[in-house]
């Protein structure tokens, strides 16, 4: 029996799907606002081996990932380079996609863009907001996370911590530092839609829990993502559902970070790495080898060095 590390419960645990013979699957896709790197590769890696693995093992399986086709990195993009947002996400979208392709991904079986989700996405804050489960400030609808029955359990930290690291905003009516958007007003010059609480566009932990709702229902079977989205990302999808009273993913599946020279990739150390010009320079095999023979939940160091003995391996 297949058995599966689930960051909720912190431990391994025999996985059993929610209907026999068959297993849903849904996973964080990327926002298409720039072309992937190396992390996108990996967790992109990562899912393709799960699935395999379900589907070898004789499972129907549904796997959807979504696309982010509106968000603040996109808008910033859009407006310093005075081009339409559409623009940039359709062509970034393409490249991600052919990126995959020549990784041997499989492509999901559904991917929703959010721009496609936005009526359902409204109606959704609208009930929270009537069951007073959610508020309004002058910037946007936030949701009253002390409302929410066991908010914290994917960051494994009492609430005390969690506030206290918690990212400082300049938004000082915000009830909690934990309180997250789940509208932002519109501003000039930004892409909106109407809503009876005023026109704006989704904040980014609302789309993912209303799209995998509405493709694999209540309580689908695994929720996948990086450990950088466990919180507060991931828990801020699961909040929502449970303020809703539905039942949302009974796994949740987390890899682990890339590093370069042992430091965790990431923008704020100006260390990422483009999977494109990796794959142009070393055969995308050999990336694919690198990261199955790390244990998917382990941090994993992808630079030359590590990619020319991987390519001699694959010889």
């Amino acid at each position: 029996m297949l058995q599966l590390f689930d960051t909720a419960r912190g431990t391994i645990v025999p996985f059993e799907p929610s209907q026999p013979g068959k297993v849903s699957i849904y996973a964080c896709g990327p926002t298409v606002y720039g072309p992937p790197h190396l992390g996108h590769g990996r967790n992109q890696v990562s899912y393709d081996l799960l699935r395999r693995y379900l589907d070898w093992s004789g499972y129907e399986v549904t796997f959807v990932s979504n696309i982010t086709d509106i968000d603040d990195k996109i808008i910033e993009r859009a407006n310093r380079e005075e081009r339409p947002w559409q623009d940039i996400t359709q062509r970034c979208e393409s490249v991600w996609f052919d990126a995959m392709d020549r990784l041997g991904i499989l492509r999901p079986d559904q991917t929703p863009h959010a721009t496609g989700y936005v009526d359902d996405m409204v109606a959704l804050i609208g009930r929270l907001v009537e069951r007073d489960l959610a508020y309004a400030t002058s910037d946007g609808i936030y949701l009253d996370t002390s409302r929410v029955e066991g908010y914290g359990l994917l960051a494994h930290g009492s609430l005390e911590d969690l506030r206290a690291g918690a990212r400082v905003e300049a938004n000082e009516e915000k009830r909690s530092p934990l309180d997250f958007a789940l509208w932002k007003r519109a501003k000039p010059g930004e892409p909106s839609w109407p809503a009876p609480f005023g026109d704006g566009r989704p904040g980014w932990h609302t789309e993912c829990v209303v799209m995998s709702l509405d493709l694999l229902g209540e309580g689908f079977d695994i929720h996948a993502g990086g450990s950088d989205l466990q919180f507060p990302h991931h828990e801020n999808e699961r909040a929502q559902a449970v303020a809703e009273d539905k039942d949302f993913a009974r796994w949740w599946f987390h890899h682990g970070m890339v590093e370069i020279d042992g430091e965790k990739m990431s923008k704020s150390l100006g260390n990422v790495r483009n999977l494109l010009d990796l794959m142009d320079a070393f055969d995308p095999r050999a990336f694919r080898l690198l990261v199955l023979r790390a244990h998917y939940r382990s941090p994993i160091d992808i630079g030359e060095d590590e990619m020319r003995a991987v390519e001699r391996s694959l010889d």
